[in-house]
């Protein structure tokens, strides 16, 4: 089992009564998806990686890039399903693959700003529902895994270098932290929301579709 650590940009909030949500902008596609029971991933940063199922991914955003000091949990992802497209590039929302009327409007159809134009293969991965979770502190705020992953020897300098393509970002992979990181905000997070949950709220609120 191996994980990643994906940066992307921070995420848009979106409050129901007490829950809070972070999630991906709707303008356009919404990648990794948590408006679904099982977490979603096709395009972010995807060909840069080289996941199997039971890999954890912790889908991460800081206070500025690329010299961040924090860095913000917002998904932890346990891949249960690694599921190849029939047609690379298109994708019809009765396709076996489409999860919901609402991933495909938010997240499948969006295919086309991805185009492959070389031969390769394009899937997606869908999380164990029960293990994955977006992790919040009591105040419902996101959790920074920075001091944990220092307690546990690597340093901010390295973690820069890690996530930095050039001008952009990229994965990085951790080996020895995963489970340990896992564990760590399991147990910090006073709140865990599931893909069931966010499911609901996004059936009931259609002002979060992309657009």
């Amino acid at each position: 089992m191996s994980s990643y650590l994906i940066y992307h940009p921070s995420r848009a909030v979106s409050k129901f009564e007490t829950t809070v949500v972070y999630h991906d902008h709707i303008g356009g596609n919404q990648d990794p998806y948590v408006y679904n029971a099982q977490f979603l991933h096709t395009y972010c940063h995807i060909t840069q990686m080289k996941p199997n199922v039971g890999d954890i991914n912790f889908w991460v955003s800081g206070d500025t890039f690329p010299n961040f000091s924090h860095l913000y949990c917002d998904l932890v992802f346990i891949v249960a399903e690694k599921v190849y497209w029939e047609n690379v590039n298109t994708i019809d929302r009765s396709d076996e693959i489409v999860d919901t009327d609402e991933a495909y409007n938010d997240h499948y159809r969006w295919v086309h700003q991805h185009y492959f134009r070389k031969r390769r293969r394009r899937y997606t991965l869908k999380a164990d529902r029960k293990r994955s979770f977006q992790p919040q502190d009591s105040e419902r705020k996101l959790i920074d895994i920075i001091p944990f992953l220092m307690e546990q020897g690597m340093t901010i300098d390295a973690l820069r270098k890690g996530l930095r393509a050039g001008f952009n970002s990229k994965p990085l992979q951790l080996e020895s932290s995963t489970s340990s990181l896992y564990n760590w905000l399991e147990l910090s997070a006073s709140v865990k929301l599931d893909g069931m949950q966010l499911q609901n709220l996004r059936k009931s609120n259609p002002h979060l579709a992309s657009l």
